[in-house]
């Protein structure tokens, strides 16, 4: 099983390793799609990088599975997904989309909805208990 991005930076999916089941086995995923030739995915991504390391330093996260889908390698992947344009940004929590953005967009407002998510389902499972 692959290991959760705990701060370090976006992974690429493994050989044979399936998207939905990293997006339904992860409390938290996050999924760029991107190509070589697209200088704002490789903006976002460092962006992104940036951000799970900030996350890694800064107690009571959950985990992030992050995972960057090159359109170059996986086009048919991306067709199943709907991608139409690049950069796409999904996240996910407990295998439901909660945020998504693609071509231009605000980064910033993205990760605030991630972050927004994270904390909904920290208050959730504090009321549980």
């Amino acid at each position: 099983m692959p290991s959760f991005s705990l701060g370090m930076e976006l992974r690429a999916l493994v050989p044979g390793e399936r998207l939905e089941d990293v997006i339904a086995n992860s409390p938290l995923a996050l999924v760029q799609f991107g190509t070589a030739s697209c200088a704002p995915c490789r903006a976002i991504r460092q962006k992104v990088n940036r951000w799970l390391n900030e996350r890694s330093k800064e107690p009571g996260h959950l985990p992030v599975d992050a995972v960057y889908v090159s359109l170059d390698e996986h086009p048919a992947l991306a067709a199943q997904a709907d991608v139409l344009s690049a950069p796409t940004l999904r996240f996910y929590a407990q295998g439901r989309l909660w945020a998504e953005a693609a071509g231009y967009f605000s980064l910033e407002e993205f990760l605030d909805r991630a972050e927004r998510v994270e904390r909904l389902m920290q208050e959730s499972d504090e009321i549980r208990s």
